[in-house]
């Protein structure tokens, strides 16, 4: 895997080629989609981290072994899912596999009384209390590992310091509703391609009748129900992977665009595309995500559920447009056989077209393509299914 992409530098297998282009000048669209995707390098991660995604000493494999319950110790916030672990059953490699919809979840910014502070409260905690709560709760893991990440962090994760002036101003303003406005610099953000969607950057404690924007973080002062940070937020991947993203790198956000100079209205970044460009190796470049090891597997799935939840969440929005109710056997779908319709099993019917992979039409859209490839070929001997498991 040695050949260079000529617009992104991602490596790829030289057959991995668009099909137009020749092996003496192979183009490649899966990286950055010949040019239109261009996001700022990976920031190289603090010598310490590097060395423990990378080293051969005890500790450092120990880490890597358990680099999700370190992930999580460190995290500001709380994975939303249920985790199937019923395929880890030892007979193979470890699998990450979620059911449902997935979301992540910001608690409250101080613990209730009597309460241990977790996940964002920690941070604006004195640094040895951290990690001696951090300990109780993950006493097989390294202290001295544990120590030196929570430094790391303290030190290069810009929400750190977000947390702890927003504790600040608690303890002087006193009460339970705070506003506190932390202003971005715009000249540090390397989205250059990117126009400005406002000023600043909320970090909001409000009241329950207050509007609240998705580029807002929701945070309550007392205990109450946890909230959900949007996946359309930049903050929504390194608040949770801290050990993906040490040093705060903004994530994906719905105003990203692709680079299109020629277009007076570029086309949005889709969170596919972003992902796809994260997820290539380039010469001269540490990516701590492909490092990641089991919280690499973790990373690739939360990407996967939220850009799913997007197209769903379009789809939901768009029926309309879709033409839904136009849609073939749709009105067979809702009476028995005698033509009835039981008014106790319908709700809001939402239709999922062919080109959403995995639903019920795209499933017998294929089936009906299999079924014609047999037709055209006459009798079929062997139906064979490969998995292939890298």
């Amino acid at each position: 895997m040695d050949v260079e992409c000529p617009h992104c530098r991602a490596l790829h297998w030289l057959d991995e080629r668009v099909q137009s282009s020749s092996r003496t000048s192979p183009k490649f669209g899966t990286c950055c989609d010949h040019g239109q995707v261009r996001l700022p390098p990976i920031p190289d991660p603090p010598d310490a981290l590097k060395t423990l995604f990378t080293g051969n000493s005890a500790e450092a494999k120990a880490f890597r072994d358990h680099i999700r319950r370190y992930n999580s110790a460190l995290a500001f916030t709380s994975l939303g899912v249920h985790v199937d672990d019923s395929v880890n059953n030892g007979r193979g490699p470890y699998v990450f596999k979620i059911r449902g919809e997935l979301c992540h979840r910001m608690g409250s910014l101080l613990p209730a009384a009597g309460t241990p502070p977790s996940y964002a409260q920690l941070y604006i905690y004195d640094p040895q209390a951290a990690l001696d709560q951090r300990m109780r709760r993950n006493d097989d893991l390294s202290l001295n590992t544990m120590r030196l990440l929570q430094e790391l962090l303290t030190e290069h994760h810009q929400y750190a310091d977000t947390y702890r002036h927003a504790h600040e101003v608690l303890e002087r303003e006193g009460g339970d509703e705070v506003m506190i406005r932390l202003h971005a610099d715009p000249s540090q953000d390397r989205r250059r391609y990117n126009l400005p969607t406002a000023d600043e950057i909320a970090v909001i404690i409000p009241d329950a009748s207050q509007p609240t924007s998705r580029r807002d973080i929701i945070l309550r002062k007392r205990a109450g129900p946890l909230q959900r940070i949007s996946d359309g937020h930049p903050a929504y991947a390194p608040l949770h992977y801290v050990l993906l993203f040490p040093h705060g790198t903004h994530g994906w956000e719905y105003s990203m665009l692709l680079h299109q100079p020629d277009k007076p209205n570029p086309a949005r970044l889709t969170q596919t595309r972003y992902y796809a460009y994260q997820l290539h190796s380039r010469p001269d470049e540490f990516s701590t995500i492909l490092h990641g090891g089991r919280l690499l597997q973790q990373y690739i799935v939360d990407a996967w559920a939220s850009a799913d939840q997007a197209r769903l969440s379009f789809l939901r929005r768009n029926q309309g447009t879709l033409r839904a109710s136009l849609y073939s056997r749709l009105e067979d779908a809702v009476h028995d056989a005698d033509g009835n319709v039981d008014l106790n099993t319908l709700g809001q019917r939402y239709i999922l077209p062919s080109s959403f992979v995995g639903g019920p039409r795209y499933m017998q859209q294929v089936f009906q393509d299999a079924m014609a490839i047999g037709r055209f070929y006459k009798k079929i001997d062997v139906f064979l299914t490969a998995t292939a498991n890298p």
